[in-house]
């Protein structure tokens, strides 16, 4: 196997690729034999001439290699190489955020509450630290704000540790450096804070934003400012309308969700000044709600989501530590021949996980990806972390197989972001052609085959069987819903007053209200509230995500029922019963409401802006039929 000589360092395999640029896992040479793992960033060869990018990777170096802190990447070497531009970085064995938060969706876990505070208050250090960074040679503040927060720029590695990387397109003060031109975006907009979406004047309070963002999203599970286009989130950037966390997911405290808030807010003035205030605010939550926390069991759980990766790079990281970085390049090595020699270092999402694009080294023979979608100016000025790559892929020979020791083929997967995972093919052994059996053999061989599966088939529907239709029983007698479906979601229940009883299609969840209930996905399911003295609530809906459902109980037997109908209202009209919106959507049947008083039902068509409104009066018990047609006149 070859590797690139690449000045002192050995480039040992490519971790991510973007659109005018590439990472690597490298190796660099030391004294006595002593060497050290590194990432490293270069220019593409093809853009080592385009000036703008060049003063970009230039000032993102002279503002990293300034900060110093635990929870912010390192950057240890910068030059020119062979006519390309590097960056050496630490190397940080672990997965980026993002990564996390999808890894654990495929087996319908979400990040603790203790853990996403742990992870923001330890960002916020790191932002911290970078907010109040000096000028090594000057000593003058670099009034540096990042920009570009989001859970792809925040590493965690399987230490437990958490730092954030890629500075680079964070701000400098006009005094000190950059100058940011007039209606220039640059960040990823669902992660932008309301004076960044105007493209106004940016300073760390911003970063502050990008965080609360973060941690709410951790919390609720869900995306916090999502549109069906670039220019409908921004919009929703600059309404800045949160819902609060608390009616997502009721589990959250009190205090972090007032910690939330104000980090949201949308006056920046009222938000937190500086990360340090937040950092402080979420350590004292942590130590007080959660005094039993330790990094190390988080660590364990970035472990154990990815734990065949983990294990594969451990030994791929004792692999390359075998390279004799002394010879002159093409440096050669061998592993093993029980060694995985194309395994993928899937252990290596890092610290440059989120940096650069395609072509290897000469000596490693890939096809370079070639980034589609987005222009060479967007890629460097609205969001480097959004180019995305077409897949590229080895396809084995399937018909013979592979000679032992033979290197296995592997498949490149360019994700958003540059984040490159390298994953390890399926090898398909295939019977071989020159095989003496008879066809007795075979015959009398698939006879067998056939009285063993029927056996087993018996033996299944008779023991079995019955022992998961017993359990299943169980589970229900015991009050708890049957989540038999491999794909489930996490409801939010709430009404007013609480403490109400949670029904699922008729059957006691015994949970009450608030509560976080799971359910089939993408299954209509009747949903019932019950409580003492109150009329029963009952709705029927189907959830494909994260869902909420909240509703206002009426007391018994004050109250009456109303059934309401609108007319041009279009798909999703908007309904309110005394000023206060529903959630249901028309027609909707016995709606119960205070009886013996004015009731103003009002319908609104949000496309169109027509809208309608009645009042009524219904008796105890009574019901009454609110006919709404939007745009008539009276």
């Amino acid at each position: 196997m070859s590797y690139e000589k690449f000045g002192k360092y050995i480039l040992l395999e490519k971790l991510a690729a973007g659109g005018m640029a590439e990472v690597y896992l490298a190796k660099s040479a030391g004294a006595n034999g002593v060497n050290k793992f590194v990432a490293i960033k270069r220019i593409l060869p093809q853009f080592s001439n385009n000036q703008e990018f060049i003063e970009m990777f230039q000032e993102e170096a002279k503002v990293s290699v300034n900060l110093n802190h635990s929870n912010v990447v390192s950057i240890y070497d910068f030059g020119i190489e062979k006519g390309q531009f590097f960056i050496v970085m630490e190397f940080v064995e672990g997965r980026n955020l993002r990564q996390i938060i999808n890894e654990l969706k495929k087996f319908n876990r979400s990040i603790k509450i203790e853990e996403a505070v742990y992870i923001v208050k330890e960002a916020a250090a790191g932002l911290d630290h970078a907010h109040r960074c000096v000028d090594q040679h000057t000593g003058r503040p670099l009034n540096i704000t990042h920009r570009d927060m989001s859970p792809q720029n925040i590493m965690i590695s399987f230490e437990g540790e958490a730092k954030v990387i890629d500075f680079g397109i964070a701000k400098k003060s006009e005094e000190n450096g950059e100058e940011t031109k007039a209606g220039t975006l640059k960040g990823k907009f669902a992660y932008m804070s309301p004076e960044q979406a105007e493209a106004e004047e940016v300073d760390p309070r911003t970063d502050v934003f990008a965080l609360g963002i973060i941690l709410w999203e951790l919390l609720a599970n869900d995306r916090l400012f999502t549109g069906s286009n670039e220019n409908a989130i921004l919009r929703k950037v600059r309404e800045c309308q949160t819902p609060p966390i608390r009616k997502i997911n009721p589990l959250v405290p009190v205090e972090l969700e007032r910690i939330v808030t104000k980090a949201l807010a949308k006056d920046k003035n009222v938000r937190y000044q500086t990360a340090a205030t937040l950092q402080k605010d979420l350590n004292r939550f942590l130590n007080t709600q959660y005094p039993d926390f330790s990094p190390h069991d988080f660590s364990k759980t970035v472990i154990d989501c990815f734990k065949n990766a983990f294990a594969e790079g451990r030994e791929k990281l004792i692999t390359y530590a075998k390279i004799d970085i002394s010879e002159k390049e093409p440096v050669s090595f061998s592993p093993p021949a029980e060694e995985k020699s194309n395994s993928a270092l899937d252990a290596a999402a890092k610290a440059a996980n989120n940096q650069a694009p395609p072509p290897m080294p000469t000596q490693v023979k890939l096809t370079p990806l070639e980034p589609k979608g987005l222009t060479q100016d967007q890629q460097l000025k609205i969001d480097l972390d959004g180019i995305k790559n077409a897949k590229t892929q080895q396809q084995q020979n399937a018909k013979n197989s592979p000679r032992p020791g033979s290197p296995k083929p592997m498949s490149n997967e360019t994700n958003v972001g540059y984040n490159t995972r390298i994953t390890q093919a399926t090898r398909i052994n295939s019977p071989s052609p020159e095989s003496n059996e008879s066809m007795a053999d075979v015959v009398m061989k698939l006879v067998i085959i056939a009285v063993m599966g029927i056996a087993g088939y018996w033996g299944y529907s008779k023991y079995l069987t019955p022992s998961r239709k017993i359990a299943k029983k169980q589970v229900v007698e015991e009050g708890q819903m049957d989540i038999s479906s491999s794909a489930s979601v996490k409801v939010s229940i709430s009404s007013q007053p609480s403490g109400a009883r949670i029904f699922l299609d008729g059957v006691d969840t015994g949970r009450t209200t608030p509560a976080i209930v799971p359910m089939n996905a993408n299954k209509e399911t009747k949903i019932t509230l019950k409580k003492e003295s109150y009329y029963p609530y009952e709705v029927t809906k189907s959830f494909n995500d994260t869902g909420i459902l909240t509703t206002t109980l009426q007391q018994m037997p004050q109250a009456g029922f109303i059934n309401i109908n609108v007319q041009n209202g279009g798909v999703k009209p908007v309904i309110y019963v005394n000023n206060q919106r529903l959630s249901e959507l028309p027609p909707i049947k016995r709606y119960a409401v205070t009886a013996g008083t004015q009731v103003t039902v009002t319908a609104v068509n949000p496309i169109t802006q027509l809208k309608d409104e009645v009042t009524v009066k219904v008796d105890s018990g009574g019901e009454a039929n609110v006919d709404l047609i939007l745009g008539r006149t009276k």
